[in-house]
């Protein structure tokens, strides 16, 4: 698709639509009390991991599945499942038929989180191509922003499970929309690869895995601290707060990568988790909290940054999305039933976050080290 001019208006539609994606995760996240009271002695923070199991499983082959089927059917199929999911969550049912739900909603965020960044690419003429993949990086953060300050009003008027309804709703009423403007971006068709073959080049080439690596060990970070860090501080509003600071970092990771390389980047945003977190443990300082958020923002960042510094060919640059997605995902999926098991206590929290800070810099920065060794 030749792109002589950037369509920004449908480009921000898609960018919307991923607030949406972001959603599916926060608006558990942003109920977790009222749905854990729902479901006493259930494991209750297993069911915000829950969309993260079709990632986890799939995320490897997602771009080559959304190419099979195409960008624009990617998204109008997954807006539709994700909209019918959302209102059937917002009835009250069994924990294990909610768990299948939740599941079910994984095939719609892993299609969204792979389709609306490759239309919103092809809708970019060349030079615009990376400030689109910036401003994509915010969608999470930005939709865990929003929602921190809608999802308290929605749940008041009609509980938390109104929240579920709402999310519902704002699909449905997008699905229309999509449907009338989204162009054909990419031609649906395109064979799928071995999946036994495609895991084994990916994970035994440091340049494919080596961001993915650094950015699931964030992941395991993120949800998490939003989840449970603004009521063990005491400070409800951090809720809305944290993700900003998490974002700024994001944003920054952008002008810093241009004089630092993104792959070493990276690992100093771990280091640094390190130092703050062990500080935010000796002091329950708020301000100390808000810029290990944007620490670990400035890693996220980074880990994105580093896909095309360490691969030059798209095909490349494809695999290691993949690992993104995928390890992205186990990250997602694990970090919140191990915070659940801190709740409340700031030592432990601000502990399993000073850990996996230390397993991110040895273990992504021996990964990173290995790919700017091998990298062509």
């Amino acid at each position: 698709m030749d792109i002589q001019r950037t369509n920004w208006a449908l480009i921000g539609l898609l960018w919307t639509t991923g607030l949406l994606a972001a959603a599916q995760f926060a608006k558990l996240t942003l109920t977790l009390d009222g749905f854990q009271a729902a479901y006493q002695n259930q494991p209750a923070p297993l069911a915000v991991s829950a969309v993260s199991v079709v990632g986890i499983l799939g995320g490897a082959v997602a771009g080559f599945f959304v190419a099979k089927i195409g960008a624009r059917r990617s998204v109008l199929w997954a807006v539709a499942m994700s909209a019918v999911v959302s209102l059937i969550q917002g009835r009250a049912m069994p924990f294990e038929w909610f768990m299948a739900t939740r599941i079910i909603e994984g095939f719609g965020h892993l299609l969204l989180v792979v389709a609306l960044p490759t239309m919103m690419v092809a809708l970019a003429k060349p030079n615009d191509k990376t400030v689109v993949m910036g401003i994509w990086g915010t969608f999470f953060g930005v939709g865990y922003a929003v929602l921190a300050l809608v999802v308290p009003v929605i749940a008041e008027w009609g509980g938390h499970w109104a929240v579920f309804r709402a999310h519902g709703i704002l699909l449905a009423l997008m699905f229309p929309v999509v449907w009338v403007v989204l162009p054909k971006v990419m031609t649906a068709g395109a064979a799928m690869p071995n999946i036994v073959s495609l895991h084994r080049t990916i994970y035994t080439n440091p340049r494919y895995f080596a961001p993915g690596l650094g950015h699931g060990i964030y992941t395991s970070i993120f949800i998490a601290l939003v989840a449970f860090l603004p009521s063990t501080l005491g400070a409800a509003w951090l809720t809305a707060v944290l993700p900003l600071a998490n974002l700024s970092g994001t944003f920054a990771a952008g002008f810093v990568a241009k004089w630092v390389p993104a792959s070493k980047l990276s690992i100093y945003g771990f280091v640094s988790g390190i130092i703050l977190f062990t500080l935010l443990a000796l002091t329950g300082s708020i301000a100390v909290a808000l810029i290990a958020l944007f620490m670990t923002g400035l890693t996220a960042g980074a880990n994105f940054a580093a896909v095309p510094e360490l691969n030059s060919a798209p095909e490349d640059q494809a695999r290691s999305n993949g690992a993104m997605a995928q390890i992205g995902n186990i990250g997602t999926f694990s970090g919140t039933p191990i915070y659940a098991l801190v709740a409340g206590n700031l030592w432990g929290i601000a502990g399993v976050s000073v850990v996996i800070c230390v397993a991110g810099a040895v273990f992504a920065g021996l990964a990173y080290r290995a790919a700017r060794m091998s990298a062509v």
